[in-house]
């Protein structure tokens, strides 16, 4: 499998496999049913590992949408005007705008390291709880916490003392409010373009990342239609190809098209 290697915002870097139409379809009907546990869930299994923070996670998904799918973000302006954004633009503020922060909470002998969470969708408050905590040490006792299962983390948060969800809440909010509010498109006058901005600290991200991965499922199908029928006769791997790959194909195919109908004409002029 092709992979490319991308330098993350927290300095990490990764190896990111291409994104095939056949994942790309799983993500757009996940999109469709508007199902963002499903789609994460989908995103983990193809490019996460559980000590990547949600900078990290934001900025590998918004490249494999400018790598496999489609380089830029367009939106519809003023007088159905077209205004085209980079997705460049983006990872630079994600890059821009990134914060390693992380604090040892100490509560009733407990101590709880804390950073910036290691997930992307947070169902309810203690899946945010989870996925904050690095580590918790009692006594000579220290647990590595992203190395548990959801049911090992849930075990231990039932026995924490109140007092530890008290220190997480406060933590959660400092993060929110001073840090994490980001201006991802600016607001264009012009052409009637609102501001999108999100908080890295919450669902947002990937309401976010669901708008800018779906695509038309009637649109995705005749491109799959188009590409069987006309450029390899059905005998093709469209489904082992990115998206990018397939729109690249099809319009090379229109194009010689054309330039044979033109050249056809040309020769009946000249009869």
């Amino acid at each position: 499998m092709f992979t490319i290697k991308l330098n993350l915002p927290s300095g990490k870097t990764t190896r990111l496999e291409e994104l095939n139409n056949r994942d790309y379809l799983c993500i757009l009907k996940f999109c469709q049913n508007g199902d963002l546990e499903g789609l994460n869930g989908f995103f983990e299994k193809l490019y996460f590992t559980s000590d990547l923070n949600i900078f990290d996670r934001f900025y590998i998904l918004l490249s494999v949408r400018k790598m496999f799918v489609d380089s830029k973000l367009t939106f519809v302006g003023k007088d159905e005007v077209d205004i085209s954004y980079g997705i460049d633009t983006i990872l630079s503020k994600l890059t821009d705008n990134y914060v390693e922060t992380q604090e040892t909470l100490v509560e009733a002998g407990i101590e709880v390291d804390v950073g910036i969470p290691c997930g992307l969708f947070f169902e309810g408050v203690d899946e945010l709880y989870q996925s904050t905590i690095m580590s918790i040490r009692f006594n000579d006792t220290c647990i590595d916490f992203l190395e548990l299962s959801i049911e090992e983390k849930n075990k231990i948060l039932d026995r924490l003392p109140t007092a530890v969800f008290l220190s997480l809440q406060s933590y959660i909010k400092r993060l929110s409010d001073t840090l994490f509010d980001i201006t991802l498109i600016e607001e264009n006058k012009q052409f009637e373009i609102s501001e999108v901005k999100i908080n890295i600290i919450g669902n947002g991200v990937l309401q976010f990342l669901s708008s800018i991965f779906a695509y038309d499922l009637v649109f995705f199908y005749e491109a799959f239609y188009y590409y069987n029928h006309f450029v390899t006769k059905g005998s093709g791997d469209f489904f082992d190809m990115s998206f990018n790959e397939t729109r690249l194909l099809l319009k090379l195919h229109s194009e010689r098209i054309d330039k044979e109908n033109k050249e056809i004409k040309r020769q009946q002029r000249l009869i």
